[in-house]
């Protein structure tokens, strides 16, 4: 795809005296082959109305910074040395704009025709939405994620154990509607929020790093009655877990839900979720260190050996 000739749909609003209509926040980290065509998706879509874009860089190393001030001179690119979170780097995206409404948008994700305007159109509307967001693909169309109950000590056991995802694939994501609906929280990787909502209830919790903040901000903002809606309409493409292992990211996703349940769920709850973590873990150090006496299985015996530890270690140690 042609750079400049996608770019002159832009419709970017440089104008100093009025905010634009949205304010698009992409966290960059060492993903420049995703968020170049995540861009230029932005730039085809069928958006009418003025957004702006800005970048937040946390201190990739790959050549992301280079690329988007060369392709991308327009983007406001905001730089940080190291990777400083997912939350925080979100919320230095949204305190440097103006937009009436926000949209955190993932960089491995390419956003698909009308989703941006059904969004737009939906808050524009509905003046009970503090969120809206849609149907995440595969990048073969298929079906990725919908929308999420807060979470329970039952589901977290059916994740756990991965009984729920062999039961319901998919699970705990729910997409068995059609219609427009209000929902507990939807995945941060295409959300759009009214800012005045996030005036009121406050930004990202900057605790979580990554991983929990969605959900942790969207308990907010219904606790503060504002609604949430899953726009089955709204559908974007998510190639999804490019920055980050399997092995790594296991950890700051268990991290991510036993904060949620240490800040609203008290502290007996709290303490099943670490029990049952750390029990499941412990079991799976076992497992893997059987496995581990096969040649075949050696190397990845080592990593799931270190990273159940690390669960464990956080269970105890739970900051």
């Amino acid at each position: 795809m042609d750079i400049d000739s996608v770019k002159k749909t832009i419709k970017i609003d440089k104008s100093e005296e009025a905010p634009p209509d949205m304010s698009i926040i992409l966290v960059c980290w060492n993903n420049k082959d995703y968020i170049e065509p995540c861009l230029l998706s932005i730039y085809d879509s069928s958006l009418k109305r003025s957004y702006d874009i800005t970048v937040v860089d946390n201190g990739s190393t790959d050549g992301s910074q280079v690329m988007l001030r060369e392709k991308f001179p327009e983007i406001k690119l905001i730089q940080n040395t190291g990777n400083v979170g997912l939350g925080k780097a979100s919320n230095q995206g949204i305190e440097a704009t103006k937009g009436k409404y926000v949209l955190l948008l993932n960089n491995d994700t390419i956003i698909n025709g009308h989703s941006f305007e059904e969004m737009v159109i939906y808050l524009d509307v509905h003046p009970d939405a503090g969120a809206v967001g849609g149907k995440l693909l595969n990048p073969d169309g298929s079906f990725q994620a919908g929308y999420a109950k807060f979470s329970t000590i039952w589901e977290e056991f059916l994740i756990t154990t991965g009984v729920g995802d062999r039961l319901w694939p998919g699970y705990p994501s729910h997409f068995d509607s059609s219609l427009v609906i209000p929902v507990d929280w939807l995945s941060s990787a295409c959300l759009l929020l009214r800012r005045s909502a996030l005036d009121q209830v406050g930004l990202l919790d900057e605790n979580y790093f990554i991983y929990g903040d969605e959900a942790d901000l969207q308990y907010r903002l219904n606790k503060n009655g504002w609604k949430v809606y899953y726009l089955p309409a709204a559908t974007t493409i998510h190639y999804g877990g490019k920055s980050m292992n399997r092995w790594r990211r296991r950890k700051m996703v268990y991290r991510g839900k036993m904060l949620f349940y240490k800040k609203h769920y008290g502290p007996l709850k709290t303490g099943l979720l670490q029990l049952m973590f750390g029990g499941m873990s412990f079991l799976k150090l076992i497992g893997w260190g059987i496995a581990s006496l096969i040649p075949k299985w050696h190397e990845r015996s080592k990593l799931e050996l270190h990273s159940n530890l690390e669960v464990i270690h956080l269970c105890i140690n739970l900051r």
